[in-house]
Protein backbone atom coordinates (compact mmCIF):
# COMPACT_ATOMS: atom_id res chain seq x y z
CA UNK A 1 0.00 0.00 0.00
CA UNK A 2 1.11 3.58 -0.13
CA UNK A 3 -0.32 5.98 2.08
CA UNK A 4 0.31 9.60 1.10
CA UNK A 5 -0.12 13.32 2.92
CA UNK A 6 -0.50 16.13 0.50
CA UNK A 7 -0.22 20.09 0.94
CA UNK A 8 -1.50 21.01 -2.24
CA UNK A 9 -2.34 25.23 -2.79
CA UNK A 10 -5.90 25.92 -3.42
CA UNK A 11 -6.43 28.65 -5.91
CA UNK A 12 -9.64 29.27 -5.32
CA UNK A 13 -9.14 29.55 -1.27
CA UNK A 14 -5.77 31.36 -1.60
CA UNK A 15 -4.40 29.01 1.13
CA UNK A 16 -2.76 25.41 1.35
CA UNK A 17 -5.04 22.44 2.40
CA UNK A 18 -3.83 18.76 3.54
CA UNK A 19 -5.35 15.98 1.73
CA UNK A 20 -4.81 12.30 2.66
CA UNK A 21 -4.40 10.03 -0.38
CA UNK A 22 -3.86 5.81 0.13
CA UNK A 23 -3.27 4.48 -2.75
CA UNK A 24 -3.79 -0.28 -2.97
CA UNK A 25 -0.66 -0.63 -4.76
CA UNK A 26 -0.34 -4.54 -3.48
CA UNK A 27 -3.96 -5.92 -4.32
CA UNK A 28 -5.18 -9.26 -3.60
CA UNK A 29 -4.42 -11.78 -6.33
CA UNK A 30 -8.36 -11.92 -7.18
CA UNK A 31 -8.40 -8.46 -7.24
CA UNK A 32 -6.21 -7.26 -9.87
CA UNK A 33 -3.90 -4.89 -10.73
CA UNK A 34 -6.44 -2.06 -11.84
CA UNK A 35 -7.33 0.68 -9.82
CA UNK A 36 -11.36 0.09 -9.67
CA UNK A 37 -12.54 3.32 -8.11
CA UNK A 38 -12.18 6.35 -6.10
CA UNK A 39 -13.82 7.33 -3.08
CA UNK A 40 -13.81 10.66 -1.72
CA UNK A 41 -14.02 10.78 2.49
CA UNK A 42 -14.94 13.69 4.17
CA UNK A 43 -15.06 13.79 7.91
CA UNK A 44 -17.53 15.43 10.73
CA UNK A 45 -17.55 18.38 12.53
CA UNK A 46 -13.73 19.71 14.41
CA UNK A 47 -12.62 16.64 12.72
CA UNK A 48 -9.96 16.01 9.89
CA UNK A 49 -9.62 13.61 6.66
CA UNK A 50 -6.42 11.66 8.76
CA UNK A 51 -9.37 10.35 10.79
CA UNK A 52 -10.98 8.36 8.61
CA UNK A 53 -7.34 7.06 7.86
CA UNK A 54 -6.43 6.70 11.91
CA UNK A 55 -9.69 5.46 13.41
CA UNK A 56 -11.38 2.70 10.62
CA UNK A 57 -10.22 0.23 8.28
CA UNK A 58 -10.58 2.25 5.17
CA UNK A 59 -7.72 1.41 4.32
CA UNK A 60 -8.14 -2.30 4.43
CA UNK A 61 -11.42 -2.38 2.63
CA UNK A 62 -10.43 -0.15 -0.08
CA UNK A 63 -7.11 -2.35 -0.62
CA UNK A 64 -10.00 -5.90 -0.67
CA UNK A 65 -11.47 -3.39 -3.58
CA UNK A 66 -9.12 -1.97 -5.91
CA UNK A 67 -9.87 1.91 -4.50
CA UNK A 68 -7.91 4.58 -3.97
CA UNK A 69 -9.45 6.97 -0.94
CA UNK A 70 -8.97 10.92 -1.25
CA UNK A 71 -9.96 12.28 2.55
CA UNK A 72 -9.29 16.04 2.36
CA UNK A 73 -9.13 18.56 5.41
CA UNK A 74 -12.02 21.33 4.88
CA UNK A 75 -12.80 22.91 8.07
CA UNK A 76 -15.91 23.10 9.67
CA UNK A 77 -17.71 24.57 5.98
CA UNK A 78 -20.12 21.95 5.84
CA UNK A 79 -18.87 21.54 2.75
CA UNK A 80 -20.05 24.70 1.43
CA UNK A 81 -18.39 28.02 -0.25
CA UNK A 82 -18.56 29.26 3.37
CA UNK A 83 -20.06 32.66 3.58
CA UNK A 84 -17.13 34.02 5.61
CA UNK A 85 -14.51 30.78 4.63
CA UNK A 86 -13.50 28.77 2.23
CA UNK A 87 -14.70 27.69 -1.03
CA UNK A 88 -14.91 24.07 0.13
CA UNK A 89 -17.83 23.14 -2.34
CA UNK A 90 -15.61 24.29 -5.40
CA UNK A 91 -12.21 23.22 -4.21
CA UNK A 92 -13.87 19.15 -3.39
CA UNK A 93 -16.11 19.18 -6.60
CA UNK A 94 -13.56 21.20 -9.27
CA UNK A 95 -10.27 21.76 -8.43
CA UNK A 96 -8.96 19.03 -6.26
CA UNK A 97 -9.90 16.19 -8.46
CA UNK A 98 -8.25 18.47 -11.19
CA UNK A 99 -5.29 18.49 -9.38
CA UNK A 100 -5.10 15.24 -8.22
CA UNK A 101 -6.10 13.57 -11.69
CA UNK A 102 -2.82 15.84 -13.01
CA UNK A 103 -0.71 14.58 -10.48
CA UNK A 104 -1.28 11.09 -9.49
CA UNK A 105 -3.48 9.88 -12.64
CA UNK A 106 -6.34 9.18 -10.98
CA UNK A 107 -9.43 8.14 -13.02
CA UNK A 108 -12.14 10.87 -13.51
CA UNK A 109 -14.72 8.51 -14.81
CA UNK A 110 -18.06 9.07 -13.24
CA UNK A 111 -18.77 5.39 -12.91
CA UNK A 112 -15.07 4.75 -10.83
CA UNK A 113 -16.05 7.56 -8.72
CA UNK A 114 -18.03 8.17 -5.34
CA UNK A 115 -17.85 10.21 -2.63
CA UNK A 116 -18.76 9.35 1.28
CA UNK A 117 -18.69 11.07 4.77
CA UNK A 118 -20.06 10.45 8.57
CA UNK A 119 -21.90 13.56 10.69
CA UNK A 120 -21.32 16.77 8.67
CA UNK A 121 -19.54 15.25 6.16
CA UNK A 122 -22.69 12.81 5.84
CA UNK A 123 -24.53 15.60 5.00
CA UNK A 124 -21.19 16.77 2.66
CA UNK A 125 -21.16 14.06 0.28
CA UNK A 126 -25.13 13.60 0.02
CA UNK A 127 -25.07 17.56 -1.14
CA UNK A 128 -21.92 17.16 -2.79
CA UNK A 129 -22.93 14.11 -4.37
CA UNK A 130 -26.75 15.56 -5.59
CA UNK A 131 -25.30 18.55 -6.11
CA UNK A 132 -23.33 16.94 -8.92
CA UNK A 133 -25.00 13.57 -10.56
CA UNK A 134 -22.69 13.56 -13.26
CA UNK A 135 -19.26 13.42 -11.17
CA UNK A 136 -20.38 11.34 -9.03
CA UNK A 137 -21.63 7.55 -9.38
CA UNK A 138 -23.14 6.85 -5.75
CA UNK A 139 -22.68 9.42 -2.49
CA UNK A 140 -23.24 7.71 0.75
CA UNK A 141 -23.92 9.44 4.30
CA UNK A 142 -23.05 7.91 7.75
CA UNK A 143 -24.87 9.21 10.94
CA UNK A 144 -25.30 12.47 8.32
CA UNK A 145 -26.85 15.43 9.59
CA UNK A 146 -28.87 15.57 7.03
CA UNK A 147 -31.65 18.37 8.03
CA UNK A 148 -29.57 21.33 8.79
CA UNK A 149 -33.10 23.10 8.46
CA UNK A 150 -33.62 21.58 11.79
CA UNK A 151 -30.30 22.01 12.69
CA UNK A 152 -30.84 25.85 12.52
CA UNK A 153 -33.67 25.30 15.19
CA UNK A 154 -31.96 23.62 17.57
CA UNK A 155 -31.11 26.15 19.99
CA UNK A 156 -30.50 30.27 20.63
CA UNK A 157 -29.49 31.81 18.08
CA UNK A 158 -25.84 33.17 20.24
CA UNK A 159 -25.63 29.23 19.93
CA UNK A 160 -26.05 28.13 16.19
CA UNK A 161 -24.39 31.68 15.28
CA UNK A 162 -20.63 30.26 16.23
CA UNK A 163 -21.10 27.42 14.28
CA UNK A 164 -23.03 28.28 11.26
CA UNK A 165 -22.29 32.26 10.42
CA UNK A 166 -19.06 31.64 9.26
CA UNK A 167 -20.86 28.54 7.38
CA UNK A 168 -24.71 30.56 5.84
CA UNK A 169 -23.79 33.71 6.89
CA UNK A 170 -25.49 36.02 10.33
CA UNK A 171 -29.33 35.22 8.91
CA UNK A 172 -28.87 31.53 9.42
CA UNK A 173 -30.90 30.98 6.16
CA UNK A 174 -30.21 27.72 4.78
CA UNK A 175 -30.25 28.08 0.81
CA UNK A 176 -32.11 26.43 -1.23
CA UNK A 177 -29.25 25.10 -3.16
CA UNK A 178 -27.70 23.67 -0.05
CA UNK A 179 -31.20 22.58 0.82
CA UNK A 180 -31.08 18.06 0.76
CA UNK A 181 -34.52 18.22 0.08
CA UNK A 182 -34.50 20.25 -3.00
CA UNK A 183 -31.98 18.04 -4.57
CA UNK A 184 -33.35 15.00 -3.89
CA UNK A 185 -36.25 16.20 -5.91
CA UNK A 186 -34.62 17.32 -8.70
CA UNK A 187 -31.88 14.48 -8.83
CA UNK A 188 -35.62 12.14 -8.64
CA UNK A 189 -36.47 14.16 -12.05
CA UNK A 190 -33.47 12.50 -13.96
CA UNK A 191 -33.09 9.53 -16.30
CA UNK A 192 -32.38 6.43 -14.32
CA UNK A 193 -29.34 5.83 -15.84
CA UNK A 194 -27.97 9.57 -14.59
CA UNK A 195 -29.07 9.21 -10.66
CA UNK A 196 -26.61 8.51 -8.59
CA UNK A 197 -26.46 5.36 -5.78
CA UNK A 198 -27.17 6.72 -2.59
CA UNK A 199 -26.96 5.12 0.62
CA UNK A 200 -27.79 6.48 4.63
CA UNK A 201 -27.00 4.93 7.81
CA UNK A 202 -27.69 5.56 11.07
CA UNK A 203 -27.76 4.05 14.72
CA UNK A 204 -30.93 3.68 16.32
CA UNK A 205 -29.44 5.12 19.82
CA UNK A 206 -27.76 8.30 17.60
CA UNK A 207 -30.09 10.85 19.07
CA UNK A 208 -28.79 13.32 21.57
CA UNK A 209 -27.70 16.84 21.08
CA UNK A 210 -28.69 16.83 17.14
CA UNK A 211 -31.08 14.18 17.38
CA UNK A 212 -29.72 12.63 14.35
CA UNK A 213 -32.00 9.61 14.05
CA UNK A 214 -34.55 11.93 14.18
CA UNK A 215 -33.22 13.78 11.42
CA UNK A 216 -32.68 10.62 8.83
CA UNK A 217 -35.92 9.32 9.77
CA UNK A 218 -37.50 12.90 8.38
CA UNK A 219 -35.73 13.23 5.83
CA UNK A 220 -36.53 9.37 4.77
CA UNK A 221 -39.92 9.65 5.15
CA UNK A 222 -40.39 12.29 2.04
CA UNK A 223 -37.54 10.88 -0.29
CA UNK A 224 -38.84 7.30 0.10
CA UNK A 225 -41.78 7.96 -2.05
CA UNK A 226 -39.63 9.81 -4.37
CA UNK A 227 -38.53 7.86 -8.02
CA UNK A 228 -35.40 7.11 -7.33
CA UNK A 229 -33.70 4.19 -8.90
CA UNK A 230 -30.93 3.47 -6.37
CA UNK A 231 -31.85 4.49 -2.75
CA UNK A 232 -30.83 2.22 0.19
CA UNK A 233 -31.17 3.37 4.42
CA UNK A 234 -29.66 1.13 6.86
CA UNK A 235 -30.15 1.25 10.21
CA UNK A 236 -28.96 -0.70 13.30
CA UNK A 237 -27.94 -0.33 17.10
CA UNK A 238 -25.31 2.21 17.67
CA UNK A 239 -24.37 5.44 18.61
CA UNK A 240 -22.33 8.59 17.01
CA UNK A 241 -19.33 6.50 17.05
CA UNK A 242 -16.05 5.12 14.89
CA UNK A 243 -17.22 1.26 15.05
CA UNK A 244 -20.48 2.09 13.54
CA UNK A 245 -18.88 4.31 10.69
CA UNK A 246 -16.46 1.60 9.97
CA UNK A 247 -19.18 -0.86 9.61
CA UNK A 248 -21.42 1.65 7.02
CA UNK A 249 -18.66 2.59 4.82
CA UNK A 250 -18.54 -1.77 3.84
CA UNK A 251 -22.19 -1.69 3.61
CA UNK A 252 -21.52 1.62 1.09
CA UNK A 253 -18.58 0.05 -1.09
CA UNK A 254 -20.57 -3.35 -0.99
CA UNK A 255 -23.56 -1.45 -2.70
CA UNK A 256 -21.05 1.11 -4.60
CA UNK A 257 -19.80 -1.60 -6.29
CA UNK A 258 -22.39 -4.72 -6.08
CA UNK A 259 -20.10 -7.48 -5.36
CA UNK A 260 -20.85 -9.14 -1.97
CA UNK A 261 -18.60 -7.69 -0.23
CA UNK A 262 -20.46 -6.65 2.95
CA UNK A 263 -21.66 -10.10 2.88
CA UNK A 264 -17.81 -11.97 3.07
CA UNK A 265 -17.01 -9.16 6.25
CA UNK A 266 -20.43 -10.03 8.02
CA UNK A 267 -18.97 -13.68 7.96
CA UNK A 268 -15.19 -12.59 8.86
CA UNK A 269 -16.38 -10.67 11.91
CA UNK A 270 -18.89 -13.51 13.19
CA UNK A 271 -16.07 -16.23 12.83
CA UNK A 272 -15.81 -18.33 15.97
CA UNK A 273 -12.48 -19.27 16.79
CA UNK A 274 -11.07 -22.10 18.28
CA UNK A 275 -9.27 -21.21 21.89
CA UNK A 276 -6.94 -23.46 23.48
CA UNK A 277 -5.73 -23.27 26.91
CA UNK A 278 -1.88 -23.72 28.37
CA UNK A 279 -2.38 -27.66 27.85
CA UNK A 280 -3.15 -27.12 24.24
CA UNK A 281 -6.80 -28.20 25.37
CA UNK A 282 -9.55 -26.75 23.24
CA UNK A 283 -12.09 -24.61 25.83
Amino acid sequence: MASVTCKLRSDVMQTTVEVQLYFPTDLPAEVGNDVKGVITLLHGFTNCGDSWMQMTAAQRYAADNGLVLIAPDCDNSFYQDMKYGGAYHTFVTQELPDQLSRIFRLPREREKNFIAGLSMGGYGALYLGLSHPDLYAGCASFSGAVDLGMMLQYGPREALLPVFGPVFGEELKLPESSDLYTLFEKVSKLPADRQPKIYLSNGLEDTPVYEIRRQNDRLHSVVKDLPLAHYRRMEWTGVHEWNFWDRSLVYAIDYFLENGYAARKLADWRSEPTVFDGEGKNV
